[in-house]
């Protein structure tokens, strides 16, 4: 007797655990989709934050010793939105207390097709974040490969 009622309250245990499973899976579906649509990101990782809050500036400007640099290795602004998207902050080198604009060192190896040879440097991009602004004050090659 007492075994029977263990193995009843087993499958009902079994059934209702799957029941909450199957509206978990269509729920993450829904909010992924719905998300997606909308457009939101979740960036919860420091780095993630750090060019996040570069990127949504208002404004990207360009300093004169930076461009000199990105002319010199044929960088555009295609890879300028590569660098905000997958570069990595350097926490070490950045200001990040520094009043009232903070700055960023931002690094990321970006390769360049010249002359039919793939050409990859890494690069330590600079930014500057004011209030409504941010300035890539410089670009430093760091190595190449």
């Amino acid at each position: 007797m007492i075994k029977d009622l263990l193995s009843k309250i087993d499958a009902e245990l079994l059934k209702r655990f799957g029941y909450y499973l199957g509206g978990l899976a269509l729920g993450v579906i829904a909010l992924t989709y719905i998300n997606k649509q909308k457009g939101t990101t979740f960036d919860y990782g420091f780095n993630a934050r750090v060019l996040k809050q570069i990127r949504l500036k208002d404004t990207l400007k360009i300093s004169e010793q930076a461009k000199l640099v990105l002319n010199q290795y044929h960088l555009d602004s295609t890879d300028i939105q590569y660098v905000l998207l997958k570069g990595d902050w350097n926490r070490d080198k950045s200001h990040v207390h520094r009043k009232p604009c903070p700055d960023y060192w931002i690094d990321a190896t970006i390769g360049k097709k010249i002359n039919n040879k793939v050409v990859t440097h890494n690069f330590a991009f600079i930014f500057e974040r004011c209030e409504y602004v941010a300035t890539i004050k410089d670009v430093k090659v760091t190595s190449n490969d």
